[in-house]
């Protein structure tokens, strides 16, 4: 009897495990590179094996990217709108400097913008026509596209993190001796983690996405 009981124990928990490892998600060797990469790129570093590099699909790499700006869109950016709106209810005559700083963020806020929906618009769709090309030889559209060309993109490219650190720096200089509300300083640790998010996206598109496609832009296209 005990020894019946023992093998319905143990069968149970072998079937337990297999459900269990069936319902892990299925990661493919990319995804898990990529992974690898971006907690390297976490952790401050801007330079990788070329063999981890290898491993992780530019169409990957472009559906991080993708992501990145719909989070900083849907999420990030209105979080610190709030965050602004919050500190004018509660202005006053004392708060004016406070307001025109936060008035640097929003110019920076706009160029920001602009450059996520060029990229969403234009490089992003490029970058799937390059790829299209390189998997079925269907031809670039040059009526849409014209002769743009990665390279010429990669070396006009702004870095707009380092813009935000700019913003960060000269609100952080006005703001030394002042006495800031609780909403201020909502806000400020806010831009200090959107940066660090923006230095990540800039990693992984300037020194590992970008460089690549020029690479392969170069090699298909001449």
């Amino acid at each position: 009897m005990e020894e019946q009981k023992n093998k319905v124990e143990s069968s149970l928990s072998e079937r337990l495990l297999k459900e269990r490892l069936d319902n892990q998600p299925v990661y493919t060797i990319s995804e898990d590179s990529l992974q690898t990469l971006l907690n390297m790129v976490q952790e401050g570093l801007t330079e990788f094996p070329e063999e981890l590099l290898q491993k992780v699909s530019i169409q990957d790499l472009l559906n991080t990217l993708k992501k990145a700006h719909g989070v900083y869109l849907n999420t990030k950016l209105p979080e610190i709108e709030q965050s602004i709106y919050n500190l004018y209810s509660k202005q006053t005559n004392s708060d004016n400097v406070l307001l025109m700083l936060c008035g640097f963020f929003i110019s920076y806020q706009k160029k920001l913008v602009a450059h996520i929906q060029y990229e969403e618009v234009f490089l992003f769709p490029y970058i799937q026509s390059l790829l299209e090309f390189q998997k079925t030889g269907k031809e670039i559209d040059r009526t849409r596209f014209g002769n743009f060309t990665l390279k010429q993109f990669f070396e006009n490219h702004s870095n707009l993190e380092e813009d935000l650190n700019e913003v960060r720096r000269k609100i952080d200089e006005h703001i030394q001796r002042q006495k800031t509300p609780f909403a201020f300083r909502i806000f400020m640790t806010q831009l200090e983690h959107f940066e660090k998010d923006l230095a990540v996206h800039a990693v992984l598109e300037d020194e590992v996405l970008l460089p690549r496609l020029v690479d392969l832009e170069l090699h298909l296209l001449g």
